[in-house]
């Protein structure tokens, strides 16, 4: 079995990821990604049989809708968030500009721009089934190597990015965790 497919089985198996992805389509958000933080910590949580509660954790949705404007993006988001506020929401527009990443309409490119390997990935719904995007693929996310993307070093601190590792506590919270930094 593929890890893409470990990954999507892990999914479907998790009535809050199921119930979460029904939301999105409700609220006509195509194309929308649960990305990064949620899907790390909940591969990490089944591996290390600890317990998970989505309910617990940001949910960082990534869509693009390049005919949206802010104040139509900032709508609904506040919408989302009252309605289904037994959740985290982060609703992020990416063909909007923002402070994370230039505007874009791929979400490749915002994936390539996330801070570790092991969280650059996202995963959507469609008619289709369970869709995933991985740029740097799945292997750190199921190992559980915590490596910085060759992107997120241009912009920022080795240094940085360690102070980010401790200040998540994955390596003290996750026992099968590896940190890997360029030499």
């Amino acid at each position: 079995m593929t890890l893409d497919n470990q990954l999507i089985t892990l999914i479907q198996n998790k009535h809050e990821f199921t119930e979460v992805f029904s939301i999105l389509a409700k609220m006509h958000l195509k194309n929308a990604y649960l990305c990064a933080g949620a899907l790390r910590d909940y591969v990490w949580c089944t591996q290390e049989k600890l317990d998970f509660h989505l309910i617990t954790r940001n949910l960082d949705i990534y869509y693009c809708d390049p005919n949206e404007s802010y104040e139509e993006y900032l709508t609904r988001k506040t919408e989302l968030n009252q309605r289904h506020s037994k959740y985290l929401w982060e609703l992020t527009n990416i063909s909007l500009k923002n402070q994370k990443f230039p505007a874009t309409t791929e979400l490749d490119t915002v994936l390539k721009n996330f801070p570790e390997t092991c969280s650059a990935v996202g995963v959507t719904y469609t008619e289709n089934g369970f869709e995933v995007i991985a740029p740097y693929g799945l292997e750190d996310l199921f190992s559980e190597t915590i490596r910085p993307t060759a992107t997120y070093l241009e912009k920022n601190s080795l240094a940085t990015f360690k102070q980010r590792v401790t200040r998540k506590k994955w390596l003290t919270h996750y026992s099968n965790t590896t940190l890997i930094l360029p030499k």
